[in-house]
């Protein structure tokens, strides 16, 4: 069943990582191009890195956020998801959301809970994603994700195409050793924009109510 729920608040689970706001001046280094999609390591103290994943593709801001908000539809495309829900609608375009990844060995399941905000302005689609822990318990048999930071812009270009941004970084609790999920990272973030980019197509002809464009 169809359900409204800015569902990234989804991060990509072993892409959600650790950063402080004092190395935002740190260079972005190239750690994987291909397939149109390009993906970005940025380190920060403790030896964790932040991502940032970029690609274009022939997308309305409309379609993305239908596909987005399909929660049935996650574990097809969003890596590591295997559960997403909405525990609170606050308006029209903000949500409270909570969201369970299933991890590799030898790292244990991860849930995180965010606030998200869209909105469309100056010729392009936002979605800031803030971190919302203390608005659900943690659960059993999940290690909580926490301090998440994230955002999605999304800015139509002249030739047709959409130019896909997305960066993040949270605190992925419990023990994760950094070489880890640094690999995670990246394998992680690449696999969600390789399957989004497969899965756009079948929403360009769907309609959202709150989107003009």
């Amino acid at each position: 069943m169809f359900t409204r729920a800015i569902t990234l608040s989804l991060l990509f689970a072993q892409s959600l990582v650790w950063a402080n706001s004092d190395n935002t001046d740190m260079p972005w280094k190239l750690a994987k191009s291909e397939d149109g999609i390009r993906i970005h390591i940025r380190e920060h103290q403790g030896g964790l890195v932040e991502i940032r994943a970029q690609m274009f593709a022939p997308t309305t801001y409309q379609a993305f956020l239908v596909l987005l908000e399909d929660s049935e539809n996650l574990p097809n495309w969003l890596d590591k998801v295997s559960s997403s829900k909405v525990l609170k609608q606050i308006s029209p375009n903000e949500n409270i959301v909570y969201t369970q990844f299933s991890a590799p060995w030898p790292a244990r399941d991860r849930d995180m809970v965010t606030y998200s905000k869209y909105q469309v302005g100056n010729g392009a689609f936002k979605l800031e994603i803030k971190d919302a822990a203390d608005q659900y318990p943690e659960q059993k048999g999940y290690v909580r994700i926490k301090s998440v930071q994230a955002d999605w812009t999304l800015e139509k270009l002249t030739n047709g195409l959409t130019h896909i941004d997305y960066t993040a970084y949270a605190d992925p609790g419990g023990f994760l050793p950094d070489w880890l999920a640094n690999q995670l990272s990246v394998s992680s973030a690449f696999n969600t924009f390789e399957a989004l980019k497969a899965q756009l197509p079948q929403y360009q002809n769907r309609q959202h109510p709150n989107i003009n464009e």
